[in-house]
């Protein structure tokens, strides 16, 4: 498993902690897990479309 460690506005971590000490997850990972998870799940198409993309403009540009 691997760690992320990244810095989210006020506003949106005060919702985080509302979330979690109202019970809907047991604490703030699996709120960020749950959320992450849904996010690849809805724009999979999308991301493989445009990771397609770049790869077939580098092989035929060969532009990193």
């Amino acid at each position: 498993m691997k760690a992320i460690c990244t810095e989210v506005p006020d506003r949106m971590y005060g919702e985080v902690k509302s979330l979690v000490n109202s019970g809907w997850f047991r604490n703030e990972d699996d709120l960020i897990l749950e959320a992450l998870r849904r996010f690849l799940d809805t724009h999979k198409v999308e991301l493989m479309e445009q990771y397609i993309r770049e790869d077939v403009e580098w092989g035929l540009h060969g532009k990193d």
